[in-house]
C-alpha cells in the first residue's frame, strides 16, 4: 500500500503562480524611443496574411499607385484576402471616410491559399475576388482602385510567379467575366 494521499495537492493562493501574466502596471516592460510622426497616407492595401507574396503585392501596388514608400499606405491583412474581407469594413472605411485615401489596392492569391482552403482553383479565388472588387468599387467610389491577382505558374521545371491586375478610376463599372489567363 502506498504511504502517499489520494488528495490532490493544493495551494492555498491559487492566484500566486497565475500573477506574473496579469497586467498590471508593473509588469510592462517601458521604453522611451523618438517620436515618429504621423505622415499623411494616401493609399490603402487589403491583401492574404499569407506572406509569400506580400512583397510583390506591395510593390506593384506602390509602383502603380505612384507612392514612394511604405509609409504612404495603410495594409490590412487577413486569411483570405480580399473576398474574405468584404464585411470587415472598419478599416478601409476608416481610411476612405477619416483619413481621405483615394488610392485603394484590393488582392487576393492562388497556389493554395489558406484562407479559402488548399484545394480550392485558382479560377474560383480570382471570380471571388473580382465580385469583391466590384462591391468595393461601388463602396468608395471616389478612389481610384488597384486590383491584383497573384499566383504561381508552373510549366514543367519552370516556376514564375504571375500577378494579374484591373485599375478601376473612379466612376469606372467594372464587369466580372471568367476567361483565361
Amino acid at each position: 500500500m502506498s504511504d502517499q494521499s489520494n488528495s490532490q495537492a493544493t495551494n492555498a493562493d491559487p492566484t500566486a503562480e497565475r500573477q506574473s501574466n496579469v497586467l498590471t502596471e508593473d509588469n510592462w516592460i517601458v521604453e522611451r524611443l523618438p517620436y515618429t510622426e504621423d505622415c499623411p497616407a494616401r493609399g490603402f492595401l487589403q491583401l492574404c496574411a499569407d506572406r509569400r507574396f506580400h512583397k510583390l503585392i506591395q510593390q506593384e501596388f506602390k509602383k502603380d499607385a505612384e507612392l514612394s514608400s511604405r509609409e504612404d499606405y495603410w495594409i490590412h491583412a487577413d486569411a483570405g484576402g480580399t473576398p474574405k474581407m468584404v464585411g470587415q469594413r472598419v478599416a478601409p472605411d476608416y481610411c476612405y471616410k477619416k483619413k481621405y485615401v483615394r488610392l485603394m489596392g484590393w488582392s487576393a492569391h492562388g497556389d493554395g491559399c489558406g484562407g479559402f482552403g488548399e484545394e480550392v482553383p485558382d479560377d474560383v479565388i480570382k471570380q471571388a475576388l473580382c465580385e469583391a472588387m466590384q462591391k468595393n468599387v461601388r463602396e468608395y467610389p471616389l478612389a481610384k482602385h488597384f486590383i491584383y491577382f497573384v499566383t504561381v505558374h508552373k510549366e514543367q521545371d519552370n516556376e514564375e510567379t504571375v500577378v494579374s491586375r484591373l485599375i478601376a478610376e473612379p466612376g469606372d463599372e467594372i464587369a466580372c467575366t471568367q476567361g483565361s489567363d
